[in-house]
């Protein structure tokens, strides 16, 4: 192989590991930046279902409060139906117990979605995080495919200028050989 040859071959070949280095690097990055926008729409679907959590907890309670109501209504006409007053003695202890379960009732219901609220919040949050880290490594994967591309590129470079020197210095070493052996010649036969 000529040294013309060998300097090509080196300098093509160090081009197409820069050009493979960028494409890898591009295709990772791309995989990142799509993970990044799954992790964005999911943070968007758990602030969404916690929005939706709020509004129907909030409705489940104005039913629970309605039916509630209906059956207090109820409970106090059977006692004034069967002669009992309301305000007073058992219809009144059993109204007031009603009343306490049905508070108990709502704070465990705003409790329980008070807490269903903050993990799809915590969730979202962690989604959006999981986007930002992904992009992050989309945009280290291309700054190493960089590097890897300019280290490629300069390793080429380098062993053509290698290949280069070393056929100089070598056609040198020839010349002077050659050299030396013609005055050996001419001083031995003159």
């Amino acid at each position: 192989m000529s040294v013309e040859a060998a300097i090509a071959s080196t300098i093509i070949s160090s081009v197409v590991a820069a050009n493979g280095a960028r494409t890898v690097g591009k295709q990772t990055k791309a995989a990142n930046d799509y993970n990044a926008s799954i992790n964005d729409r999911n943070a968007l679907a758990d602030e969404q279902d916690a929005i939706q959590l709020k509004l129907a907890n909030g409705l489940s309670i104005a039913r629970f409060q309605r039916e509630f109501s209906d059956l207090q209504d109820a409970t106090s006409q059977a006692f004034r139906f069967n002669g009992f007053v309301a305000e007073g003695g058992t219809p009144l202890k059993v109204a007031l117990a009603n009343a306490k379960e049905a508070d108990e009732e709502i704070a465990i219901m705003k409790y329980n979605s008070a807490v269903g609220v903050q993990e799809l919040e915590q969730s979202a949050v962690q989604n959006k995080m999981q986007g930002n880290l992904n992009r992050l490594y989309g945009r280290n994967a291309m700054a190493a495919a960089n590097i890897n591309a300019g280290t490629s590129l300069l390793s080429g470079f380098t062993s053509a200028a290698s290949i280069q020197s070393n056929a100089n210095l070598n056609r040198q070493t020839i010349k002077s050989n050659s050299a030396l052996q013609k005055s050996i010649i001419n001083s031995r036969y003159g």
